[in-house]
């Protein structure tokens, strides 16, 4: 077996003469390392095909690599089941972490599925680039797996975010995609006018990961709250800071009037005589209007008129509005988010 593995990576070692078989390159998508198929002749043409980067249908699929173009191949060399790859400097520029990792792991990932290669063992300018590359040790050979390719932000790295970007209370962070974390989703996709479907793909997590905090539509240096119309999303603002994005839903068919109020009263259970319902923390702004917790809290305006707040953020919202709180019904916003 061992024969036989050395002979299938030899057979690779010669830049001609030896037939073309199908190798796997290794390219990212979706933050993730993604194998495609090539057909070369020798190791070194493997390389240079993962330097070449992806083809023209690869890139239209959202393939990229983390490999700088352009990065020259100075050598390939085979001892031992390990192959030594020579590297011009270009291979090792740029600081950002998760880039030099992924293209470490392209690298190696490559190599070490031809069979028969054991490891790989990488040299930028004929030296070994210690410290250039995050949690990698190049002093030694890698094997396959060695390099773990971060595949974006964990869950509770993205509850993190939603806390500090406003859109999540610092008791959500959980670990876990709860009905909470999908509600603060929701609330920052409709901030940013992304689909509003509360799932947290790999698109909404980089979207969140680029994301600064949401700025109050309206100059003001009180607390205030703007509700945004448009959005369906409630601003909590204090001064020049959303303290809190919430998810709402108001009056269908623009049953909540828009204008200038104020919070006039404030109950915990309100009962509503028209419509025969309790209204858990009801904070009154106009007529029979008010913010108050509901069961059902749609991405669109669903309401007979009252501004529907789901129960994650109820009751923050009903003591952050105190007696007296302006409110702000804005039928349009002419912000970028």
């Amino acid at each position: 077996m061992l024969a036989a593995a050395l002979l299938a990576a030899a057979a690779l070692v010669p830049t001609s003469d030896a037939a073309p078989r199908r190798v796997d390159v290794w390219f990212v998508r979706d933050g993730e390392l993604r194998a495609t198929s090539r057909r070369v002749a020798s190791i070194p043409a493997a390389v240079r095909a993962l330097l070449a980067g992806p083809n023209a249908p690869e890139r239209a699929s959202g393939t990229r690599s983390a490999v700088p173009p352009r990065t020259p191949l100075r050598g390939v060399s085979v001892a031992r089941r390990i192959v030594t790859v020579d590297l011009g400097a270009r291979f090792a520029s740029g600081r950002e972490p998760a880039s030099l990792r992924a293209r470490v792991a392209q690298l190696v990932e490559t190599i070490t599925s031809i069979r028969g290669v054991a490891g790989v063992r990488v040299l930028v300018e004929g030296g070994v680039p210690l410290g250039l590359f995050p949690g990698i040790d190049l002093r030694r050979p890698l094997r396959q797996g060695a390099v773990e390719l971060r595949r974006g932000p964990t869950i509770r790295e993205s509850q993190e975010l939603l806390v500090d970007l406003g859109f999540l209370a610092p008791g959500g962070v959980t670990g876990a995609l709860d009905d909470q974390t999908a509600v603060a989703v929701l609330e920052f996709e409709k901030w940013s006018g992304l689909p509003r479907d509360g799932v947290l793909d790999p698109a909404t997590a980089s979207a969140l990961r680029r994301a600064t905090r949401p700025r109050p539509v309206t100059p003001g240096t009180g607390r205030r709250i703007e509700v945004l119309i448009d959005r369906q999303l409630a601003l909590l603002v204090e001064g020049r800071r959303v303290v809190r994005a919430v998810h709402i839903s108001s009056g269908a068919g623009g049953a909540t009037p828009t204008g200038s109020f104020h919070v006039y009263r404030k109950e915990q259970m309100s009962w509503s005589v028209p419509f025969s319902v309790w209204m858990p923390w009801a904070s009154y702004f106009v007529g029979g209007i008010a913010f108050h917790e509901y069961p059902i809290v749609p991405a669109y305006p669903a309401s007979h008129g009252c501004v529907r707040v789901n129960r994650y953020d109820a009751i923050f919202l009903y003591e952050f509005a105190t007696s007296g709180t302006p409110v702000l019904v804005l039928g349009s916003s002419s912000w970028a988010a």
